[in-house]
């Protein structure tokens, strides 16, 4: 796992975020997964608990990634490499948007994204990819919301 200097990516479409995330999964590259997130984003968690913001979801996903559970295909779990993400799609209603990824087994995630002011999207809501994964439940409640 690298942990670079945040990533000048800019989504310019809400249904690029997907193949960016993707790809930095694929590299490691916790920064740019991290940076492919609003600094006011909230991730769902296990348990019903959430990460919010970007130092409690860098923990999350650092944790999934060290235990192997995260995959380019965006999934949790020990099979979730064979399980790729075949269409991805984007309802944009003025500056936020709704994306989901489907998969070919029927699974879809779903996340928010928000436009910024520099016209780049950023999810704000992630409710898939880590809610299943146990391992990446932070050490300490900083930045938790238990729901």
């Amino acid at each position: 796992m690298t942990t670079t200097q945040p990533s000048p990516f800019v989504a310019a479409s809400p249904e690029d975020l997907e193949p960016a995330f993707a790809a930095a999964v694929a590299a490691g590259d916790l920064d740019a997964i991290v940076g492919l997130y609003a600094a006011d984003a909230v991730v769902s968690l296990p348990r019903g608990r959430e990460a919010a913001g970007h130092p409690a979801i860098r923990e999350a996903f650092a944790a999934a990634l060290a235990a192997g559970v995260l995959h380019e295909s965006g999934a949790c779990g020990e099979d979730a490499s064979s399980v790729p993400a075949v269409s991805v799609r984007a309802l944009v209603t003025g500056d936020l948007a709704m994306t989901t990824s489907s998969r070919a087994d029927g699974s879809v995630c779903t996340q928010v994204a928000r436009r910024g002011a520099d016209g780049g999207w950023l999810w704000v809501r992630d409710g898939s990819r880590l809610r299943d994964a146990d391992a990446c439940l932070p050490s300490a409640s900083r930045g938790l919301v238990v729901a």
